[in-house]
Formats: C-alpha cells, structure tokens, sequence
C-alpha cells in the first residue's frame, strides 16, 4: 500500500519505507538485495510488492544513510513483458496507465505532463511516472523533498 498523504510505502506488516527511514544497514529490510553503493548512495531491491492493485518491483536509494528516493517497475507491464522488443507507443500507453492508476489513487491530477513523464506534486515531495525510451522501461519514482536540513 502506498500513503499518498505521507509518502508511506507499506510492503508488508511489518515493514515500511517513508522519507528519512533508516539504511539496512542501519535497521534490516526484510526481502532487500544490495544492489549498489557508491559514495554516500546505497541502492536495495524488493521484489514482488504489491501497490495499487499490481506487481512492482522496488528499489529503495538512500543517501546518507536514509531513505531519499524509491522506484518502482512494474513487472506485469507490457515494457517488462516484451522486454526490448517494447515500442515507444508500448511505452507511452504503459505511463498513461500507470499515471491514470495513480490520479486515480491519490485522488489528484498530476501538475505536469509531457509525452515521457508525468508529475505529481505532494507536500512530502514529487512521484513521477516516466517512459524512458532509451532504457525501454516505464519508472514510476518517488523522490522525497528535504523539509529541513540535517
């Protein structure tokens, strides 16, 4: 489940992600892969986590220490499904969707839209839903606003 109202994901029971929430290092993720560090940057993976209603892959991206960002990948998705063979017009339709889904959810219009990405704006920070042609996939990302300065 996803808090639009504080930014929350809720993966299970258990366990959550918000803004600022603590590295695995620092307090374990259940279901977490590393995937990367690189300077003051960790990236952990999360499969299979069920949001508005359908399958996504998860990365959570920390910095410092804390969490700052997640992305999302949907895994029954017609860009994961066709892998590179995916069009443009795959693309676009899979962000449209995905966007539809999330207004829909939030309850709010997205303040921006372009052919290859759509933003929503909330008082915790930004989601946006992007088709990135180059990489073929459709991201959907969640990037927390700094309300104060540590």
């Amino acid at each position: 489940m996803f808090d639009f109202s504080a930014g929350t994901l809720t993966i299970d029971a258990s366990t959550s992600l918000f803004h600022g929430s603590p590295s695995p290092e620092d307090r374990p993720l259940p279901g977490a892969t590393e995937l990367a560090k690189y300077g003051e940057w960790e990236n952990y993976g999360i499969k299979n986590v069920k949001v508005w209603g359908k399958t996504f892959g998860v990365t959570a991206r920390y910095c410092n220490k804390k969490l700052a960002m997640i992305d999302f990948v949907w895994v029954d998705g017609v860009a994961r499904k066709t892998d590179w063979s995916v069009t443009e017009d795959d693309l676009v339709k899979e962000k449209k969707t995905l966007s539809k889904m999330i207004a829909s959810e939030a309850q709010q219009a997205c303040l921006a839209s372009t052919l290859g990405a759509d933003t929503f704006v909330f008082t915790w920070g930004t989601l946006t839903v992007r088709a990135d042609l180059r990489s073929m996939v459709v991201t959907t990302s969640v990037a927390y606003t700094d309300s104060k300065k540590e």
